[in-house]
């Protein structure tokens, strides 16, 4: 089922036409519902402001129906893996419009306290991950096994739904550490949750934006425009920091073809497409 939510624009905004058609921004399931929401509901109120339109809110309960909605352009704006991104443009549906302002990364997580110092300290331990299909998850795993070898313990990796689950499984001691997403693990630290950043993986590019292709032109060109250009204006600086995000900048599809190299392993453990409503 997917996950809708709706918050009321305040009253001294500008409200978009009430003719206008609702128009689905689909969320990458990264992090809980109620996390996503709260975290782009601000970009969303500022995209209907600036540009008079309808968007609301979706994600999905896991990476497969994300991925099968994407493939069906369920979505009309759609926030999403960089490893997904070849997806979305396969698919036919989809344009790119932005990525992500700030490279990302796979960091290692260990509790506050934890005597660990660099990687070699995580052989034969148990390691929270996003779900196995994530990026983060499978460049996490590769570069933590490139680095420990074939001579020292191998981890076990245990997935979780979502990377916040895994950096609060170390301080209930289902995991010993966590491999997540850089920018989770920030926000996580910065709300006084116990965890330190042992290490990370060399940086990759982050999540992309893309629009549906049968949207008119011109509001594709307006929705590329206002958010590349949010560093750029004081209200789109607000919105940015109150959401603890660094913005977008300008892509091309050729950001993301190294990805494809990737894809057959993620594929492995995305559902098939269900017939169930």
């Amino acid at each position: 089922m997917w996950l809708t939510l709706l918050l009321p624009l305040a009253a001294a905004q500008a409200r978009p036409d009430a003719q206008q058609p609702t128009l689905k921004f689909g969320l990458l399931p990264f992090a809980s519902p109620v996390a996503l929401f709260e975290r782009f509901a601000p970009l969303r109120d500022y995209l209907n402001v600036q540009l008079g339109t309808q968007f609301v809110l979706e994600t999905a309960r896991d990476f497969s129906v994300h991925v099968q909605r994407i493939e069906t352009g369920d979505y009309h704006l759609l926030l999403t893996a960089p490893h997904f991104v070849p997806i979305a443009l396969d698919s036919g549906h989809y344009e790119l419009l932005a990525a992500y302002k700030e490279d990302l990364s796979t960091v290692y997580l260990v509790g506050r306290d934890d005597p660990a110092a660099d990687l070699s300290a995580l052989a034969g331990r148990r390691i929270g991950t996003p779900p196995p299909e994530a990026l983060i998850t499978l460049v996490g795993e590769d570069h933590l096994l490139k680095v420990l070898g074939d001579q020292a313990p191998a981890p076990t990796f245990v997935p979780f739904p979502s990377h916040n689950a895994a950096i609060h499984a170390i301080a209930s001691g289902l995991v010993d550490a966590a491999a997540v997403s850089i920018n989770v693990a920030r926000l996580d630290i910065n709300r006084g949750v116990p965890v330190r950043i042992l290490d990370e993986t060399p940086q990759f590019p982050g999540v992309g934006i893309l629009a549906r292709k049968d949207l008119a032109e011109p509001l594709r060109e307006a929705l590329r425009e206002t958010l590349i250009s949010m560093t750029d204006r004081e209200d789109g600086s607000d919105v940015l920091r109150v959401m603890i995000y660094a913005g977008y900048k300008a892509a091309s599809a050729e950001d993301y073809e190294p990805f494809r190299a990737i894809l057959p392993r993620a594929r492995q453990y995305l559902s098939p497409v269900s017939t169930e409503p």
